[in-house]
């Protein structure tokens, strides 16, 4: 089953930075939002199918429990994000009918700061950012089957909840890809987003997890959210 329903993928600028905007709300839900976000500016959009992991207190204040959900993914540039995120958060039928997340991590920052089992901050003075992050994405990729140990894990650090992508692997069986690790198996991708403060020691119960103990078992790494918006019904 394809796990990805591919609408259009925009390309950043040409001249250098851009957004990558994420938007986590209810199934069915993320076409509706890929119209909005390209009303506004946006040349396209991505729609993952994924499942909510959060608990009650957290279902209560943006709906994000055990529920199937889009997960909508839109690259922009630097100066058509801001209108994107505005148009998103005050669109009347989000305001009505939605309840979900809406943040952005910077693609260059992507490449530069992503790393593994690290708990050294991401922010560093004299970058283009104007003030340090408030929020981490933290991103889990393992085997199918073991993201509910994750998320465990990470809820005993205090995470609040996460959202699981079901996903696979392209490479052929006899490859070795990133971190040593073979891309064929069916893969789960957890994402979480915490607070700065407690991002360190949610990805740190993750590391020490037992599943994640094994070779090959997955990898984990976070990055600078920049912006975090709750979507929709409060």
């Amino acid at each position: 089953m394809n796990n990805a329903h591919q609408i259009h993928t925009a390309e950043p600028s040409p001249s250098g930075g851009g957004k990558l905007l994420v938007c986590i709300v209810g199934r069915n839900q993320g076409e509706r939002l890929v119209a909005i976000s390209k009303a506004a500016g946006a040349t396209g959009g991505t729609i993952l199918l994924g499942r909510g992991t959060a608990g009650n207190q957290i279902i209560q204040m943006l709906g994000l429990g055990d529920t199937q959900k889009d997960v909508v993914l839109t690259l922009a540039a630097d100066a058509e994000a801001a209108p994107i995120v505005d148009a998103l958060a005050t669109d009347p039928w989000v305001r009505k009918k939605v309840q979900g997340i809406l943040f952005s991590v910077d693609v260059c920052a992507l490449v530069r700061h992503a790393r593994l089992f690290s708990a050294t901050p991401l922010y560093r003075e004299g970058t283009s950012m104007i003030t340090p992050p408030s929020h981490e994405l933290i991103s889990v990729i393992v085997n199918a089957g073991y993201a509910d140990d994750i998320m465990h894990a990470a809820r005993k650090a205090g995470a609040t909840g996460g959202t699981v992508i079901h996903a696979r692997g392209t490479a052929r069986e006899e490859d070795v890809s990133f971190f040593g690790i073979s891309i064929v198996p069916e893969k789960e991708l957890v994402l979480i987003l915490a607070a700065k403060d407690q991002a360190p020691a949610i990805l740190e119960a993750i590391r020490t997890t037992p599943c994640l103990t094994e070779p090959g078992i997955g990898i984990a790494f976070c990055m600078n959210v920049e912006q975090f918006v709750s979507l929709g019904k409060k």
